[in-house]
């Protein structure tokens, strides 16, 4: 849904604007939506591996490198505190 949202952001800046709306969406708002979609198009990529049929823990251990690799190149707030979450929950699951 904020996929879309971001799809569409223009035209909704452009409605807003259309019916005087005084308070519009800041670029810091939109950042942040954009970062939540991209870490969390990272977590969908990774379950859909995890949750095939050939899955395997070889496979899993790669998937949560390859996630808590592209959590750190995002540098956001958002992904710090997802891939501490994700490291916690493994650890807490040793």
């Amino acid at each position: 849904m904020l996929e879309r949202f971001l799809e569409i952001k223009s035209a909704i800046l452009k409605a807003l604007m259309d019916i005087k709306e005084e308070r519009m969406m800041a670029n810091v708002e939109s950042e942040t939506v954009t970062t939540i979609v991209a870490g969390l198009k990272k977590a969908n990529i990774s379950l859909e591996k995890l949750c095939s049929r050939n899955a395997t823990l070889l496979i899993a251990e790669g998937v949560f490198s390859f996630v808590i690799g592209k959590l750190d190149e995002q540098n956001s707030e958002f992904a710090k505190n997802m891939k501490c979450s994700l490291i916690q929950r493994i650890n807490e699951r040793l």
